[in-house]
């Protein structure tokens, strides 16, 4: 096969040295290139209009976070959310700033070749550091640092610049308080029912009009039903301030020892057997016995400690209102009684102070409730409106106790004769005798008998019986405060620092290139124009690639009319 024989027309291409962009072969003459104003688009007038934009921008970023911070997200009242704005004024922002910064690498560049021969692909790595991450960071790694390391280093500081602007705004839900009349709950300072009496003139306090609501909440809370606060509230609510409210308060004691002690039988261990007692608390108890025949399983008696009469002076016993007697037990196959249980109760009239009142949903509770103490056993003085004390009123005066502020108190006390004749009546004292017996009145033997704790029962009633009070007739609304969670603005500043630190050193970069450049007369203003590299020439003798001293207009303007091919 024969050889390839050379061609005699072809072109032998010796290495090229490149060195120094601009520099001056020793026979050349030295070209400086016309500086324009500083605010002339020849010159920097655009990147500083860049600059200056990114800065206003962050400052209308901050000046944002300052007026929202610690407020309510309703108080941004742009049609455009919170954070849309952020991130279109973050946007913005970087996109100004990175504009003078790519111009401000690219010049660099100029200024790199200038000083000194340099490698060519030093050009290209200045020419990516203007354009993006990788070449920035290509140029810190691999060539030496000068200006343009600088904007190297916003351009990749500029990732984190929107990030941490987002950052730094937190929304976060917090309790709004608002005072609304929609937020009620009842208290009473005084209990006296319109129609107390009848219209006979020799009615006295045994004819005294009972009060429907009062004997329900006695049977509710004897039977311990558990009722709703009849409260109101349009969602989460509070009360912060003290309401005091008049009430009852029940106490129980077992005497069952004492009252056995005292009890006085009649009957023979064949016949009926009765016998009498009476509790420590004065009340009467009564059981009847007969061998295989019946025996008493429960029996409760009350006491009326309200006088009735003429007298203007309240009982000794007083704020006491009544006094009760249970009797249970639990007759065997025989009757014998087993397993005997008395107990002693009483009912007192008396305030309480309620506190830290809430309210959300359907649940309602006080913080803390405490029976008000005035210092003395009996702060009640009856008054002297009629000549008999079932038509007067009871009252306290205003005081002041500790830390309590006691506003004066009012009360019927034919409304509370009242209570204390029904709880004598049968409807409520009652006996249950089983086997050959017939039991006529029922009473509360089916909430009371058996093992029911008896003293739980009649708190319960107290509590019924107060609540009972505060929403009745008398009852006044206590006002609390609504509260809404609403979302609010949170601004942390910390994370600011980064938008900040990127906008000094972009101002920095700006500055120093500006005046680097300015005083480069001989260094051309080409910035990051890619026609500059046909204002430069190779020049085989001295090695140099040289520039015509073209100004970047020129160059534009010869670009416009010329036409390449690749």
């Amino acid at each position: 096969m024969a050889g390839i024989e050379s061609n005699p027309k072809a072109h032998h291409y010796e290495p090229s040295q490149v060195y120094e962009l601009g520099s001056e072969p020793q026979t050349a003459s030295i070209t400086e290139y016309k500086r324009h104003p500083v605010y002339s688009p020849s010159e920097w007038l655009l990147e500083s209009i860049s600059s200056i934009l990114a800065l206003g921008l962050l400052i209308g970023i901050a000046v944002i976070f300052w007026y929202m911070d610690n407020k309510p997200l309703s108080a941004w009242r742009a049609s455009v959310s919170l954070n849309a704005t952020i991130s279109i004024l973050t946007t913005a922002c970087t996109t100004a700033l990175m504009h003078g910064v790519s111009t401000f690498i690219g010049q660099s560049k100029w200024l790199h070749f200038k000083s000194r021969p340099r490698k060519l692909a030093d050009f290209e790595k200045f020419d990516g550091a203007s354009r993006g991450i990788w070449g920035s960071i290509l140029l810190l790694t691999t060539v030496k640092w000068n200006i343009a390391s600088i904007g190297a280093f916003i351009t990749i500081l500029r990732l984190a610049f929107s990030p941490f602007a987002q950052q730094v705004v937190l929304i976060e839900p917090r309790d709004v308080i608002a005072s609304a009349n929609t937020a009620t709950f009842g208290y009473a300072h005084n209990y006296n029912r319109s129609t107390v009496f009848t219209d006979m003139a020799n009615a006295g306090i045994e004819n005294v009009l009972q009060d429907p609501e009062m004997q329900s909440s006695i049977i509710q809370g004897m039977y311990g039903i558990s009722t709703t606060e009849p409260f109101k509230c349009p969602g989460v609510c509070r009360w912060t301030n003290p309401y005091i409210s008049l009430g009852f308060k029940a106490q129980c004691r077992n005497v069952t020892r004492a009252t056995l002690q005292a009890a006085a039988c009649d009957g023979g261990k064949l016949e009926l057997q009765q016998c009498n007692m009476t509790t420590p608390g004065g009340v009467d108890l009564a059981t009847r016995y007969h061998f295989t025949d019946l025996g008493t399983a429960y029996y409760m008696n009350a006491s009326s400690l309200m006088k009735s009469g003429a007298s203007d002076e309240l009982p000794d016993t007083f704020p006491e209102i009544s006094r009760f007697a249970i009797y249970r037990s639990t007759p065997d196959k025989d009757f014998i009684m087993q397993d005997i249980n008395i107990t002693d109760c009483s009912l007192s009239l008396t305030a309480y102070e309620y506190t830290g009142a809430k309210a959300n949903g359907s649940d309602f509770t006080f913080a803390n409730r405490r029976e008000v103490d005035f210092g003395v056993k009996n702060p009640w003085t009856l008054g002297t409106d009629s000549a008999t004390r079932d038509f007067n009123r009871m009252y306290t005066n205003e005081s002041t106790r500790g830390d309590i502020h006691i506003p004066a108190l009012k009360m019927g006390y034919g409304s509370l004769a009242a209570l204390a004749i029904f709880f004598e009546s049968t409807s409520v004292s009652t006996e249950w005798v089983v086997g050959n017996f017939i039991n006529a009145n029922l009473g509360f033997v089916a909430a009371l008998s058996g093992d029911v704790d008896i003293s739980d029962r009649f708190d319960k009633m107290a509590a019924a019986m107060t609540d009972s009070l505060r929403y009745g007739p008398n009852s006044q609304s206590a006002h609390g405060e609504v509260v809404q969670s609403e979302p609010f603005v949170f601004i942390r500043w910390r994370y600011f620092i980064v938008p900040i630190v990127t906008e000094g050193f972009a101002i920095l970069f700006a500055i120093l290139s500006i005046f680097s450049n300015r005083h480069s007369r001989r260094v051309p203003l080409w910035k990051s124009s890619t026609l500059a590299v046909l204002a430069c020439q190779y020049e085989e003798g001295p090695g140099l690639i040289q520039s015509t001293g073209r100004d970047i207009n020129e160059i534009r303007d010869e670009a416009e009319k010329a036409e390449a091919r690749l």
